[in-house]
């Protein structure tokens, strides 16, 4: 599978919005990574719907629309009508984690869960033969200042596993704190997209950043 990186939108100040899409394209970016937060599942407010209008209409990115919320299926049909390439909520977040996946599915739109830093993969089981990726989340979700969590990576590995040994195909994408320190760990670990935010939007040189991001999923799928 080839490897990704996703900026992570939510820090960009609508000043730096253009210039920063700007810089993307040119640095071969396919996906952007878009946070929606409701300020009830995380202490925080994201992105809304109006805005991934706006970048599928305006934009050629597909748009990674990642639902800390606290009552996804409602605004999944949202971000679905928006534009949305990719849905995943949080397996805590609903009763009804299969009806979720199938009705985004069935909208045509790839469907995810994602798993806290307290969540274990063996909660997804029963999903994971029909789930188009896992988001395993490396910071707590809207608690940046915790930083990455290292211990992750032995989630990565047993999704990294299940996937070799019941020869699934979902994704496995990471969240929070990926810097050239800290992405070695997740690709060794069977990581396929990364999703950086403050070390790319908030660069004084971002296009260099997202290169040096590259250059170490080179280095180790020559390894």
């Amino acid at each position: 599978m080839d490897k990704q990186i996703l900026p992570s939108i939510l820090d960009i100040t609508p000043d730096n919005l253009m210039g920063m899409l700007d810089t993307f394209k040119q640095a071969g970016i396919k996906t952007l990574h878009v946070d929606v937060m409701d300020s009830h599942y995380v202490p925080s407010l994201g992105l809304n719907d109006r805005l991934i209008k706006w970048l599928h209409t305006r934009t050629l990115f597909n748009l990674d629309i990642h639902l800390m919320v606290s009552n996804p299926e409602p605004v999944s049909k949202l971000v679905i009508a928006a534009g949305a390439d990719a849905v995943t909520f949080h397996i805590n977040s609903i009763a009804d984690s299969f009806n979720l996946v199938k009705l985004i599915q069935n909208k045509g739109v790839e469907a995810g869960i994602a798993l806290n830093p307290g969540d274990s993969p063996e909660q997804l089981i029963e999903l994971l033969p029909i789930l188009d990726r896992v988001l395993v989340m490396t910071i707590s979700p809207g608690r940046h200042f915790n930083g990455f969590l290292s211990e992750m990576q032995q989630k990565v590995r047993w999704l990294t596993k299940y996937r070799t040994d019941h020869d699934s195909h979902f994704l496995i994408e990471v969240d929070g704190g990926i810097t050239p320190e800290t992405i070695e760990a997740v690709i060794s670990a069977g990581a396929d997209q990364f999703v950086s935010g403050g070390y790319l939007v908030k660069a004084s040189n971002p296009k260099a950043n997202i290169e040096t991001l590259k250059g170490r999923i080179k280095a180790h799928d020559k390894d």
